[in-house]
């Protein structure tokens, strides 16, 4: 069972989804992005596996403009080196890939122009994984698309479509459910017909549903019903995870993943040895926290290593929080870790405090006020005093971006390396 996100790391300094302005596209200006994207994409893949994270969604936009009338170079031959090199890490690690085209990818619609360049992409994405040369248990996840005012003409469209796709995009395609207009019965419906995998997203099966929380025993009978759509060739069963933002309007993913939640969640999907998929904010670090929590054994300074990253962000929160969870590390409490990231999880939920908050930036200013200039001195002190009359979530940004400048400078690797600059 692999536990992935999508896309684009957090806390790493390498991205696959680098782009540019259609108006400048040239063979030199695609040459050089698309080389970059899929060195970086390497390079993610390396950080991963030194993560236990074995699952990782690749961005759509790895090679600009794939699918577009102007670009008529034949990228997989081009690169055919690095995708081998990407292409072998993934095998011989044993990483799930997967790709998830964007919203304007829709096989039903009554547009012949739209479903045309919907195959178009779906192809390109086929082509991107089959460059790499990974079996079909690397997937192409797809919504099903609109209603247009007629859902069962929309859902026979679909399947007429789906007739038009290559044998390879058709064994790489899954559908997903989504939260306005097909749930998970009706994509069940569409799988069983046209033979490809479905794929079960909780947090658009509760909006759909209007649920206020997931009801595992509801999700259990789902999941044996989506397992039947998965033959030996698709791999395990894969599942799309995420929480409600608390904060946001209904469909907006958490900040990061609720521990809690999931852990309930993963006794059931046990039973199918699903690979989950993380949709959350802070990408990597939800996975790492869920991947942390379900090893039985860890190093001795794992936690040391963990409570580093996040003490800032939690000082910032609430110090009485910060100085219990510091007791929490040091103690031999049994569970130690799942307690400490749902202690972590509890705390990164408290409300904006001023005084923590001015506490927090004093403190991590310390790291680098014997580097600083006396004009990069003056100018924290300024913008801090601002801080101190009106504390508005722009005068937030505004001096926290300038201390990770002035971080960032003077190679305070302590500060950088934590996550006091995501949360």
């Amino acid at each position: 069972m692999r536990i992935g996100y999508a896309c684009i790391p957090i806390t790493v300094d390498a991205k696959n989804s680098r782009s540019f302005m259609l108006k400048n596209f040239s063979y030199e200006k695609f040459y050089e992005i698309c080389k970059l994207n899929l060195q970086d994409l390497y390079s993610i893949l390396n950080y991963n596996i030194s993560k236990d994270i074995y699952m990782f969604r690749i961005s759509s936009d790895i090679i600009p403009f794939a699918s577009h009338p102007i670009n008529n170079i034949k990228w997989w031959n081009l690169f055919k080196e690095e995708f081998y090199k990407c292409g072998n890490f993934i095998k011989e690690n044993n990483i799930r890939v997967s790709m998830h085209p964007g919203q304007y990818t829709v096989l039903n619609s009554p547009s012949e122009v739209v479903v045309k360049k919907s195959i178009q992409d779906i192809e390109y994405h086929t082509k991107f994984l089959d460059s790499l040369e990974v079996d079909y248990s690397n997937k192409i996840v797809l919504h099903l698309g609109g209603v247009y005012n007629n859902k069962l003409e929309a859902m026979k469209r679909f399947k007429n479509n789906f007739k038009y796709l290559s044998n390879s995009a058709k064994k790489r395609l899954v559908l997903e459910n989504d939260e306005r207009n097909y749930d998970i019965k009706d994509i069940l419906s569409i799988c069983n017909s046209i033979y490809v995998p479905a794929v079960f997203d909780n947090l658009h099966h509760r909006i759909k549903m209007n649920k206020n929380f997931d009801e595992l025993e509801e999700i259990k009978e789902i999941l044996n019903q989506v397992s039947c759509t998965w033959m030996k060739e698709d791999g395990n069963i894969k599942i799309h995870y995420s929480n409600q933002n608390p904060y946001k309007k209904p469909g907006a993913h958490s900040q990061f993943i609720f521990l809690d939640d999931f852990l309930k969640y993963y006794d059931l999907l046990k039973e199918f040895d699903a690979d989950s998929m993380l949709e959350v904010k802070d990408k990597e670090i939800s996975a790492i926290k869920c991947i942390n929590s379900l090893k039985e054994i860890h190093k001795k300074s794992f936690l040391y290593d963990e409570w580093a990253k996040y003490k800032y962000s939690v000082m910032e929160k609430n110090y009485t929080l910060y100085r219990e969870c510091s007791k929490l590390v040091n103690s031999n409490i049994e569970n130690k870790t799942i307690k400490f990231y749902n202690f972590i999880d509890k705390s990164l939920l408290n409300d904006f405090d001023k005084k923590n908050y001015k506490n927090t930036l004093l403190h991590v200013y310390g790291y680098v006020k014997d580097k600083v200039t006396e004009k990069e001195k003056a100018n924290f002190y300024s913008i801090y005093k601002d801080f101190e009359k009106d504390s508005n979530i722009e005068l937030c940004k505004k001096i926290k971006k300038l201390l990770h400048r002035l971080c960032k400078k003077y190679n305070v690797d302590y500060i950088l390396n934590s996550y006091y600059f995501i949360y």
